[in-house]
């Protein structure tokens, strides 16, 4: 049993190491993509990658939720159209406050 414990502990620590490593790279990537996008609209390369730089000039997203009540549809059509996903297992890292 305690090398079950161990390894439990030593996996979970793996992971929030992987964790963190990701979340430097993700912000390092970001700061990168920020700097390209202030050379506008267009195509960089580089000696390995390229990078496409487009612009939406508009983009529109519909609330549903607000357009179902506004027009006082009743709660049994929306709950009809409404999908339910059950069993949804996820994970969650955090540090350790030491």
């Amino acid at each position: 049993m305690t090398t079950v414990v161990n390894n439990t502990l030593e996996i979970v620590d793996q992971l929030g190491l992987v964790l963190d490593q990701i979340e430097q790279l993700t912000e390092q990537a970001e700061s990168l993509k920020a700097q390209i996008k202030m050379l506008g609209k267009g195509t960089y390369a580089g000696a390995m990658y390229v990078t496409n730089v487009s612009v939406t000039p508009e983009k529109k997203t519909v609330s549903w939720a607000s357009v179902a009540k506004e027009v006082s549809i009743p709660a049994e059509i929306i709950a009809k159209h409404t999908k339910i996903t059950y069993n949804i297992m996820s994970a969650t890292t955090t540090a350790l406050s030491n």
